[in-house]
């Protein structure tokens, strides 16, 4: 299978997405998920940049953060995410915005919405980059993050997912593969139910902090 991104890194560990996979990137609050993903896509040391990342031209990122323009709409977020980036038929965007259940409010200026909503106008945006990798870092609000492990079967652009939780719930139970993490460290990586069956006490104590 072909090699959508990989980390391989003595502090951090290894980590690989393949194509067609979906990743669950899994540890407590605190954990150091967010610094896997940096390190992963290329950010880790300095301001979050996608344009320079080894990633840029198949990667489309959700950050931990809102990762919206607040002074924009809804729609404007999606049609014309960035300077640097290529804009996006209104059509097209407000299917995306459909899919993630934003249709009716695509006038609405973002900095009016939830932190839920802005998360949801961020995937919106994100899916509309087009890239094979979907990577989502922090909490979706449940309905649409159990939409996560459709995505590959919704969107046909979307390949690989590679997401975070910091509590085991469907979408990590439905992931081909978790890496579960503890002190910017991947421990192990397997299906959650071997993971849950392992003896080694750093993985049983790590799956403590994640158990619903």
């Amino acid at each position: 299978m072909v090699r959508l991104a990989a980390l391989d890194d003595v502090e951090l560990g290894a980590l690989e997405i393949l194509d067609g996979e979906r990743v669950a990137l899994l540890g407590g609050s605190g954990s150091g998920k967010t610094v896997i993903i940096k390190r992963l896509l290329g950010l880790q040391g300095g301001p979050m940049r996608r344009r320079g990342s080894p990633l840029s031209d198949r990667c489309a990122y959700v950050p931990q953060s809102d990762g919206v323009f607040l002074d924009a709409s809804v729609l404007e977020n999606v049609t014309q995410p960035s300077v640097h980036v290529p804009s996006v038929p209104e059509s097209e965007a407000r299917d995306y915005l459909d899919l993630v259940g934003l249709s009716s409010r695509i006038t609405f200026p973002v900095a009016g919405l939830s932190i839920a909503d802005r998360r949801r106008v961020a995937l919106a945006r994100a899916l509309s980059r087009r890239r094979p990798l979907l990577v989502i870092d922090g909490i979706l609000d449940p309905t649409i993050g159990a939409l996560l492990p459709d995505l590959l079967e919704t969107i046909p652009h979307v390949r690989s997912l590679l997401f975070t939780s910091c509590v085991i719930d469907s979408a990590v139970g439905r992931a081909d593969r978790v890496a579960l993490v503890d002190g910017c460290h991947v421990l192990a990586q397997d299906t959650l139910i071997a993971l849950r069956a392992s003896m080694d006490p750093d993985v049983r104590a790590a799956l403590t902090w994640v158990a619903p």
